[in-house]
């Protein structure tokens, strides 16, 4: 099944019409609708092609390409994201053509760097707006679209936004990611890092600490539960009699269930830190220890990331976290992939927060974890909805209003200190 992209931008959305396989000898080029016309772009696109700088030819074993793009791209880095999906779906026959009939388009901005992690970039907002117009068609086109963006604080636009611009429907989906990785799963691409590949022979890519991952799985070596197999010529009564006393047990203790499963949370937070000769591609990771309600803060200076997790010691729950600005209900963290496909386990699961280059001033928030026995994304959702004003949110309110739709709440302060 082929897909359309678009390129992101303040002047609206490109959208990739075509890629060819050029002589290895010429230099790679991005045109203006099928014409002579190469734009402004065309030596940084070369540049991302072509080994040693590029990404693309390690990938795609290729070193030269002609893009053909229906609009200008003057500046910035941040086509790249797209241009590689673009290239993805391409090796794979999948890129669709501007008259090809599509279910699915994708709607990128990002840079990448060598690692295919996705770097943040400006004017996400802006992108967005100047891209309404399509987003109004594809719904009409009955075309689903995915918008792809950089993960990390005050990149992703406010709930606000997102409502009046009609985003995070069933047909129009709003996604940060911080790696390629989201992208080749979800839409069943092959990997495109034959390094990380040759690295992974034999290991849980899911676990390699030096990968930029989105969610921590429970160990996939550990032993299989015990079953008693010599108890199957137990009467079906004495089953049935159990199952009743357990689930009246459970009505009757509800309580003291979410309680029990609240003492088996354990969040962390751990320092992503610019190493002294790799700086933020292969960071120092310093766990923080938690004191009393809240972790110590962390010293933006030298600080590339930070990694958040959350580890279920008790029995397999559905797991979420975010992380909430006190000042004024900005979310710095909620991450709706990992909600919306969550599957109920125990164990550590984690997401990494990328900070902005350029963030000039301190910021406090509280982190949450959440845990429950049913999926929890209806109730994020309506919490999502109802946690914006004027002023601070009312944290005993939104606290108030998880506990009582059955989910175990724990939470913890932490502080970014310029």
């Amino acid at each position: 099944m082929k897909i359309r992209i678009y390129i992101a931008t303040t002047e609206g959305p490109v959208q990739v019409q075509r890629l060819t396989q050029e002589d290895p000898d010429v230099r790679s080029v991005v045109c203006l609708n099928g014409t002579a016309k190469a734009l402004p772009i065309s030596r940084d696109y070369d540049a991302f092609i072509k080994e040693p700088t590029g990404v693309v030819q390690r990938s795609f074993d290729h070193p030269a390409f002609r893009m053909d793009v229906d609009g200008p791209i003057t500046d910035g880095n941040s086509w790249q994201l797209g241009a590689f999906v673009a290239h993805a779906l391409f090796a794979e026959n999948r890129l669709a053509t501007p008259d090809e009939k599509v279910d699915n388009a994708l709607w990128l901005t990002g840079e990448l760097d060598r690692d295919l992690n996705v770097r943040p970039v400006d004017h996400i907002q802006e992108k967005l707006k100047a891209s309404k117009s399509l987003f109004e068609q594809l719904r009409q086109e009955d075309v689903r679209l995915f918008c792809f963006i950089p993960g990390g604080a005050g990149l992703v636009p406010d709930d606000d936004f997102l409502e009046e611009m009609k985003i995070d429907g069933d047909m129009l989906r709003l996604e940060s990611i911080i790696d390629i990785h989201r992208i080749v799963k979800r839409f069943e691409l092959n990997n495109p890092n034959p390094i990380e590949d040759e690295n992974a022979e034999g290991e849980d890519d899911d676990l390699d600490e030096n990968d930029v991952i989105d969610l921590y799985k429970p160990d996939k070596d550990a032993p299989p539960p015990i079953k008693d197999r010599n108890k199957f010529f137990k009467p079906i009564v004495l089953g049935i009699a159990v199952l009743a006393l357990v689930i009246g047990l459970y009505l009757q203790f509800e309580d003291n269930i979410l309680a029990l499963r609240a003492g088996s949370l354990r969040l962390g937070i751990s320092e992503l830190r610019a190493n002294t000769d790799q700086g933020c591609e292969k960071p120092d990771k310093i766990p923080l220890d938690r004191d009393g309600t809240s972790f110590p803060a962390s010293s933006l200076d030298g600080l590339c990331a930070l990694e958040i997790t959350v580890n279920n010691l008790g029995s397999p729950a559905y797991m979420w976290a975010f992380a909430q600005r006190l000042e004024d209900g900005h979310y710095l963290l909620a991450d709706r992939e990992s909600l919306t496909q969550a599957d109920m386990q125990k164990g550590i699961i984690g997401w990494r927060m990328i900070l902005p280059k350029k963030l000039s001033r301190s910021i406090d928030y509280r982190l949450v974890a959440l845990a429950a026995s049913h999926p929890l994304t209806d109730s994020v959702n309506r919490m999502l909805r109802t946690s914006f004003g004027d002023g601070p949110p009312d944290w005993d309110k939104i606290k108030a209003q998880l506990i009582e739709e059955k989910i175990t709440v724990i939470s913890a302060l932490h502080s970014l200190e310029r």
